[in-house]
């Protein structure tokens, strides 16, 4: 009775106490990671997404800051990717499924053993390179930054669709300089013209958002709707 008697007494007392903890938990949150973003047009790029794609990068090239990453990141495929993919939502996870599908049956498996059968409507190249982003672009770079040896990737974004990567070597010298040679696995999201619109998007539209986010970028490209 007594228990049943302090709680009714107190119900509105209480109410406010759980309110006010909701509100200072809700603005300790707020405070502590503020939301960073550039939106191009109708497409938000989150300062997030660029960072879990630099955290990949800093394996092999810890000697870049954080703005130098994400510059290297949004101006070689980052930005439009997400441009992309964005602006075709349903195609993107359509291509999402069938990249994730191949994945689970990989195993083992060389990118060679591959029959035509599991690769119809895939692209299958082999390549050599150097791999840093402007060569490889962006979000390749960064998960073959991680990859060792005879081992696949997870399945990731490009600025053309969906892909997965299978590093055969890599040769020795610095991470950051040693050239890679590897298979890439991918499916279009899109089509060319998709593509070349995601591109367009990103020169030429008026960046907002964060001002710490943009201004990581070449003062150039920063100004270019200005002049």
């Amino acid at each position: 009775m007594l228990l049943r008697a302090l709680t009714k007494a107190n119900f509105g007392y209480i109410l406010a106490c759980l309110g006010y903890c909701w509100l200072l938990v809700a603005s300790f949150v707020g405070c502590a990671r503020p939301a960073e973003f550039i939106q191009v047009g109708d497409t938000i790029i989150y300062g997030d997404t660029i960072d879990k794609v630099a955290e990949k990068l800093k394996h092999s090239f810890n000697e870049f800051g954080d703005s130098t990453l994400r510059s290297h990141l949004l101006m070689n495929g980052l930005a439009e990717s997400e441009i992309l993919h964005q602006s075709l939502p349903s195609k993107s996870i359509e291509a999402k499924e069938r990249i994730l599908s191949l994945a689970g049956l990989l195993g083992g498996y060389k990118p060679e053993d591959l029959s035509d059968a599991q690769l119809s409507g895939l692209l299958l190249e082999t390549r050599y390179s150097p791999p840093n982003p402007s060569q490889l672009g962006a979000n390749i770079a960064a998960e073959i930054s991680t990859l060792e040896p005879n081992s696949w990737s997870e399945p990731f974004k490009t600025k053309k669709g969906w892909s997965i990567v299978y590093l055969h070597n890599r040769d020795s010298a610095l991470r950051s300089k040693a050239a890679v040679n590897f298979s890439i696995i991918s499916i279009d999201v899109g089509s060319s013209k998709d593509h070349n619109s995601s591109k367009q998007t990103w020169n030429t539209t008026t960046l907002t958002g964060s001002n710490k986010l943009i201004s990581c970028l070449p003062y150039e490209f920063r100004v270019k709707n200005k002049q």
